[in-house]
């Protein structure tokens, strides 16, 4: 018997044709949708470690206001704004040791002072890029541009700004270093080189809960 080789039909090879674009296009669609879902995610735990961060700075705020006379006016660790044994009465400056949103760890990078090793300001260790470059609110503006997140620092400096509504003066530069390039860390935990930082991202309205 003869055989012949026939053409596939016009038909079935444009539906075959149709099929190969519309998997490509959903593959396109699906990769766009993790990626703007991730970068929502990122807006969000970075506002959420704003918020977190301006409770740190609270905190080194009142521990400071309410220092008793020849005492110390910062923190030696961030324990002590839990609970301030300065005072007879119990007296909370902060109500739990929030976890970093940028990495889900309660493990801050801590800014001391060179003299006295207190706690000026709290940082976070997340070793990336912020994608929020801008437009602070007032009191904020010294983390515009920051190329780290590391670099948004917290301090009581930083909830007085933000109190009265001004911006930080731009000359204003305290004698203060970065524990995160030593390995220098408060009594909070053993002076040690930084150990590597995943950064993960958690949910951050399970931070301000009870």
């Amino acid at each position: 018997m003869l055989c012949r080789n026939r053409a596939l039909p016009p038909a079935n090879g444009f539906a075959y044709l149709s099929l190969l674009i519309f998997l490509a296009l959903m593959g396109f669609v699906c990769a766009m949708a993790v990626q703007v879902g991730g970068l929502v995610h990122r807006r969000a735990a970075e506002q959420a470690l704003l918020d977190v961060g301006l409770e740190f700075a609270r905190a080194l705020s009142s521990y400071s206001d309410q220092t008793p006379p020849g005492m110390d006016d910062q923190p030696l660790s961030l324990q002590e704004l839990l609970l301030d044994a300065r005072h007879t009465e119990k007296i909370r400056h902060l109500r739990q040791i929030y976890p970093d949103p940028m990495t889900g760890s309660t493990e801050w990078g801590l800014e001391l002072d060179p003299d006295t090793r207190t706690i000026i300001g709290v940082f976070s260790l997340s070793t990336q890029r912020p994608i929020k470059l801008g437009n602070f609110t007032p009191g904020l503006s010294s983390f515009n541009e920051k190329k780290l997140i590391s670099e948004w620092v917290f301090s009581a400096d930083t909830w007085a700004n933000k109190e009265l509504g001004v911006d930080p003066r731009q000359n204003n530069k305290s004698n203060i270093f970065n524990p995160s390039t030593t390995g220098l860390r408060s009594n909070d935990k053993p002076a040690l080189p930084n150990p590597p930082v995943k950064d993960g991202l958690i949910n951050p309205r399970e931070l301000m809960g009870e």
